[in-house]
């Protein structure tokens, strides 16, 4: 049974400000006795009294504890007091006057009755309406948490999700009864496993209708994710309860359907609003077609020769017909491996663009950090990711330009193209100026991106706009082995092993002591180890872990926090698992822990990412790792002098074309591919073990 402490918070030792748990010293009001509570309270106010519900027990390390469940504020009861209460901040515009009028029409004990039957202040004489309603307000909330909020939090509900609930809904009680599940569909960010917690609490049956379809809906979505289809069909789902009638899982995709929660075409089913935005890009991508005022050959050619000389170049017939074609069409699509020259070529085509079209407006941009960073440097022009293009709010998943607030652009170009999901693509295309000019950059045998939808494979396949296909490899310093070996994966040739690039055969337990080696040899920005999983002897933890010790190893001299099994030091190299659009910081960027900072209630982790400096409290910290090794996926759109690919047959499973191709090509100077070489040539002929289902080629098509 619960036991009850009315007891005055003396000291706060600690307060999350995200959830509001937070550890104090309390003093019991009756004995006098100190004691340490814990618990979440909203709010929390030294010298306040609360009214503690919860029971003791025993931590392993801090002893003996009050565990609170829930925590009230104890309204004051002698007229001084309360009189000094109404007058405080909680009250604005509530004078000492007002305040004592109130006393001598109620009594003392008027907090309580207000509380419990605010329509008690209309007793109150010359008390106007205004200031009844902040008397209410004020007192009803006193005790730090609405009646709202009290109820969710019994339900196990984290405090992060009953604010969502109370931005969103005017009355969340009333709405959650009616449906429970209405937040999963319509928040961003609740999800379904909250959306289970209110069930539960609500005792809502298990064969409710509405809880069957909301499970149906996550099942949905999480095939979707994971298959990066951007439909799924009945039958797949049929497949997935093979135990289940067929007719009942139809009626719960009807009850969505109605809901205007997913879109049905025959017997294919989007979530997301996948349809919607795949026939977006298609009618956009239709209507970027548009006739322009072509340049003429002659000047063409002229500031081509000029572009050759500056830069000590000579571009083939191919390049020449890039450049051309850009100038004559409204939308093209660049496509090839690395050192086929699409850097030499779109550096020409801006510098062409800056002289033909002096006041036009080009925006160039790319789906990751490191990405836009790259092709900034390389084309000596402006560059953003998309989502900070767009202006990305985390915290709604909405984009402030869009068509109803348009970009300001005459020309967009999109390097690292194929990263780019349908969501993504549907917004950056609502967002452009109707007579916006499109370059779109890319390597089609890339990994897919990681939401759902092959954006670019769809658009080339469909030959809506002019492409241009570049195969003649150029690069021809150190480390041409290396695009050689790209070119013989995608062309399904023999691979050859040289000029910069190495295969060490090991078996698994090998290879860990091999990386070691070799990163004696160089320092932790020049060479990126890439492995395809997390766990295991070869796996990227058990890496990052033996690596930090040999590039930033523990000292005096530098602090450190430890966050579960991995502690952050000083000068660490880190990678960002999430966007951070308000820091203009993106899921991918890599940066280094300049200072760890501690005070009583928190952690404070700054990064440097080059461009900006984010501090990171302690639940910020869960974004981060070390990145000294890293997945083969959060390589995608970046560039390392020397790579450290990791083959291994604990991963088999893992391994096709296009990851070991995204792999290999992520090296300039140096790769070293370290495991087994049987292995590697097996997987590289390992085309796609599942083709995306998607409508776009389709669309485009029609």
């Amino acid at each position: 049974m619960d036991e009850v402490i009315h007891a005055k918070l003396t000291y706060i030792i600690f307060e999350n400000p995200v959830n509001h748990y937070m550890v104090g010293q309390f003093s019991d009001t009756d004995t006098y006795h100190i004691f340490t509570a814990t618990g979440t309270m909203f709010e929390a106010k030294e010298d306040q009294v609360y009214t503690l519900t919860g029971n003791y027990a025993v931590h392993p390390r801090y002893g003996k504890q009050f565990q609170f469940i829930k925590a009230e504020h104890e309204l004051p009861s002698s007229n001084e007091a309360i009189v000094r209460f109404l007058c405080s901040d909680t009250f604005p515009t509530i004078g000492k006057k007002t305040a004592e009028s109130i006393v001598e029409t109620l009594g003392e004990d008027c907090l309580m009755q207000i509380k419990e039957h605010p329509k008690n202040l209309y007793k109150v004489p010359k008390l106007t309406q205004k200031r009844i309603d902040i008397l209410v307000e004020g007192i009803q909330s006193y005790d730090g948490f609405s009646k709202t909020y009290s109820e969710l939090i019994a339900y196990g509900l984290e405090p992060a999700k009953i604010s969502l609930l109370e931005q969103n809904y005017e009355d969340v009680l009333t709405t959650l009864k009616e449906n429970c599940f209405r937040p999963y569909y319509e928040v961003y960010g609740f999800g379904y496993k909250s959306a289970c917690k209110i069930a539960d609490g609500m005792q809502v049956d298990a064969k409710d209708t509405k809880r069957q379809d909301a499970f149906i809906y996550e099942t949905l979505r999480n095939l979707s994710m994971r298959s990066g289809n951007t439909y799924i069909l009945a039958s797949t789902l049929f497949a997935q309860f093979p135990q289940v009638n067929p007719q009942q899982i139809m009626d719960s995709l009807d009850h969505l359907v109605d809901m205007d929660v997913i879109t049905q075409k025959e017997q294919k089913y989007y979530p997301f609003h996948l349809y919607e935005e795949e026939k977006a890009i298609a009618d956009l991508l239709k209507a970027h077609q548009f006739k322009v005022d072509p340049v003429d050959q002659e000047t063409l050619d002229q500031y081509i020769k000029e572009i050759e000389f500056a830069n000590v170049i000579a571009y083939d017939p191919i390049q020449k017909e890039a450049i051309n074609t850009f100038f004559k069409k409204s939308c093209m699509i660049l496509n090839g491996g690395p050192g086929t020259g699409k850097t030499t070529i779109v550096k020409g085509i801006l510098q062409m663009c800056k002289s033909i079209y002096p006041e036009a407006i080009i925006q160039c941009c790319a789906p990751t950090g490191r990405a836009s960073k790259r092709l900034a440097q390389l084309s000596g022009c402006n560059s953003k990711t998309i989502h900070s293009l767009l202006k990305w709010n985390m915290e709604d998943n909405t984009f402030g330009y869009n068509e109803d607030n348009p970009l300001t652009a005459d020309f967009l170009i999109v390097d690292e193209f194929s990263m780019v999901d349908t969501h993504l693509f549907a917004n950056l295309l609502l967002a452009l100026p109707s007579r916006c000019r499109i370059l779109l950059i890319g390597d089609e045998n890339q990994l897919e991106s990681v939401g759902p939808g092959k954006v670019f494979q769809d658009i080339i396949a469909a030959n809506v706009c002019p492409i241009v296909h570049l195969e003649k490899i150029y690069r021809q310093s150190h480390g041409s082995g290396i695009v050689e070996l790209a070119s013989q994966i995608r062309h399904n040739q023999t691979c050859q092993y040289q000029d910069g690039v190495q295969f060490i055969e090991n078996y698994t337990n090998e290879i860990l002591p091999t990386v070691l080696r070799i990163a004696q040899n160089y320092d932790a920005d020049t060479l990126q180890v890439l492995a395809p999983k997390y766990s295991g002897a070869a796996g990227i933890d058990q890496i990052n872990q033996a690596m930090q010790a040999i590039y930033n190893p523990k000292s005096v001299d530098k602090k450190e926090i430890t966050i579960g099994a991995t502690t952050f030091r000083e000068k660490d190299k880190i990678m960002l698992l999430k966007n951070l659009a308000d820091e203009e910081v993106y899921n991918g960027d890599m940066g280094t822990i300049v200072s760890i900072e501690k005070n009583k209630q928190d952690y404070c982790v700054s990064v440097d990412f080059g461009h900006c400096m984010v501090d990171f409290t302690m639940d910020l910290l869960y974004y981060l790792k070390h990145a000294y090794c890293i997945s083969i996926h959060k390589s995608q759109g970046s560039e390392y002098p020397v790579v450290c690919c990791i083959v291994d047959q604990s991963a088999t499973h893992m391994y096709n074309q296009r990851i070991l191709y995204t792999a290999i090509s992520r090296a300039k100077k140096e790769l070293f591919i370290i495991g087994q070489k049987r292995l590697f040539e097996n997987s590289i002929q390992i085309k796609q073990k599942h083709i995306r289902q998607t409508s776009l080629l389709d669309m485009l098509k029609k």
